[in-house]
């Protein structure tokens, strides 16, 4: 592993808020070796003191000069290698103010505790669930199902900083395990992309790109006997800007109530969909089916998990 640190030469204001660059190559640290990352240095003024700041993984190191963070930084990057590689995501803690990073090993999902237990699934779901059940028995979460959650994100393959999903494919079924899968835009903004299926599956942007990442990852899931029909998969929490694009492309049949619920429903070509505003968080779930009745039965099954009808 090699670490240098550079100045930026660009005079622009990102220049300006990060005026150092950290360039960490692989040699032969983790399984891809030549793989070249850009860290980038925040400036930070107090006064007439300043410092610089770095974030890796989520973890925050800081230092009184840029150089000084060479050896911080290859500390935390080879303390998260496992089994040679770098962590797939990691689950975050806000308030408890912790990091578990998280692997994809083969066809499992591991995720590490510090000094405890390792917890594996080839579900990331289950692996999200029996750690937090842990941090709870922990009290590192408080008391089951209330303060605090994990919240997962991925890693930029380019900056090893923090990306959060851009939408979430989940099944829930009552029999069989549980899916869900984080969705995440690639560092270039060209193509978004999921793990599913022991590998990551990723389709460029387009109008269209959240119902063609969703069959792809279902055909994935299909072949690995993890699912039965397609559309018991379901794009879910879609951010504003996606729907927004997906709307545009897509005819809408009728708004209706589902309880308390609104619910839109529309056709795109041969596909029957209907959207869930979630105004808590301004995102937006989608569930698709053969038919409009097909999609109005899955929005009652999954309304009727949530107790809301």
């Amino acid at each position: 592993m090699k670490i240098t640190i550079t100045r930026q030469i660009a005079a622009d204001e990102f220049a300006e808020v990060f005026p150092y660059t950290a360039r960490v190559e692989i040699i032969s640290a983790t399984k891809d070796p030549g793989a070249v990352y850009e860290v980038p240095i925040l400036v930070r003024h107090q006064g007439l003191n300043k410092s610089f700041h770095a974030e890796i993984f989520g973890f925050s190191l800081d230092a009184n000069k840029p150089q000084e963070l060479s050896p911080k930084i290859e500390r935390i990057l080879r303390g998260l290698i496992n089994a040679a590689r770098f962590p797939t995501y990691v689950f975050i803690a806000r308030r408890a103010r912790a990091i578990f990073p998280v692997y994809t090993i083969g066809d499992e999902v591991v995720a590490i505790t510090n000094e405890g237990p390792v917890f594996r699934h080839v579900e990331l779901s289950k692996v999200r669930h029996y750690l937090t059940d842990f941090l709870h028995d922990a009290k590192i979460l408080g008391e089951e199902g209330l303060s605090d959650k994990l919240h997962v994100r991925g890693i930029s393959r380019h900056t090893l900083g923090l990306r959060r999903p851009v939408m979430y494919l989940k099944k829930r079924l009552q029999q069989g395990e549980d899916f869900w899968a984080p969705v995440f835009q690639s560092s270039n903004g060209r193509s978004i992309y999921a793990y599913a299926a022991s590998d990551r599956q990723e389709v460029n942007r387009g109008d269209h790109e959240v119902f063609i990442l969703h069959e792809q990852v279902a055909k994935a899931l299909k072949r690995d006997n993890r699912l039965e029909d397609s559309y018991d998969l379901r794009p879910d929490r879609l951010m504003p800007s996606y729907w927004e694009r997906l709307k545009k492309t897509s005819d809408l049949l009728e708004e209706t109530m589902m309880g308390n619920t609104p619910i839109a429903h529309y056709k795109s070509g041969h596909l029957y969909f209907a959207v869930e505003k979630r105004p808590e968080e301004d995102r937006f779930g989608i569930f698709m089916g053969e038919s409009k009745t097909a999609v109005c039965d899955r929005i009652t099954a999954d309304l009727k998990r949530r107790q809301l009808i």
